[in-house]
C-alpha cells in the first residue's frame, strides 16, 4: 500500500501458503536451468559468448537456490526469476524463448505479492486494499462493513460480498470498536 496512516489496518488470512509459492518458484528455476544449459550448449557450436552467459546464468540460478536452501528466515526467488526472464529475452534461442522470458519475469515480478498478506486500510476518506492492482473503495459504495468472530465482512451495494478470516485474533473490544467506526462513516 502506499505511505499512509489509516485508522484501521487488518490483515487477512493468505488463500497459498509461502511454502507452495516457493515449490513454485523452485520448479521454475529447475526447468530454467535445464533450459538454459540447452540453450548453451546448441548455441556454444555457434556464439561461446553467449554460451558463457548462458552457462553463468544457469549457475547463478543454481547458485540462488542453494543460498534460498540454506538462508534462514523468508527467501524470495524473484531476484533469479527475473534474471532467467531477461536471459531468455536476450539470448540467441528459438523464438518460444522470448514468451517464457515474459512468463519469467512477470513470476519474478508477482512472488513477493503473492507471498504478502492481503492487507485492507481503514480511514475517512475510504478502504483501500493492497492488491495489484490497488483497489480504492469509498464508503458511499459500502451497505455494511462488519467485523465478527475474526471475520471481516464488506458488503458493496452492487450485491458483491467480501468476506474473509484476519491473520490475527481479534478481541471483542477492538471488533466492536471498528465496527462502530465503520457504521459512523457508512451512516455520514
Amino acid at each position: 500500500m502506499p505511505s499512509k496512516e489509516y485508522d484501521y489496518l487488518v490483515t487477512l488470512k493468505k488463500n497459498i501458503s509461502n511454502n507452495a509459492i516457493d515449490l513454485i518458484s523452485r520448479l521454475l528455476l529447475l526447468i530454467a536451468f535445464c533450459a538454459l544449459l540447452y540453450i548453451g550448449w546448441v548455441v556454444s557450436r555457434v556464439d561461446t559468448k553467449s554460451a558463457i552467459i548462458a552457462f553463468t546464468i544457469a549457475a547463478f540460478t543454481m547458485f540462488w537456490r542453494i543460498y534460498c536452501y540454506l538462508s534462514k528466515g523468508k527467501v524470495y526467488y524473484r531476484l533469479a526469476l527475473f534474471a532467467v526472464g531477461v536471459s531468455f529475452l536476450f539470448l540467441p534461442s528459438p523464438s518460444y524463448f522470448s514468451w517464457i522470458g515474459i512468463f519469467y519475469i512477470l513470476a519474478g515480478l508477482l512472488e513477493k505479492q503473492a507471498k504478502f498478506p492481503l492487507e485492507i486500510g481503514f480511514d475517512d476518506s475510504g478502504i483501500v486494499i493492497n492488491s495489484i492492482p490497488v483497489k480504492n473503495y469509498l464508503w458511499k459504495e459500502l451497505n455494511n462493513v462488519v467485523m465478527n468472530g475474526g471475520l471481516l465482512t464488506l458488503d458493496f451495494k452492487n450485491n458483491k460480498l467480501f468476506q474473509k478470516e484476519t491473520q490475527d485474533v481479534v478481541s471483542k473490544d477492538l471488533e466492536s470498536e471498528f465496527n462502530a467506526f465503520c457504521k459512523k462513516h457508512l451512516t455520514e
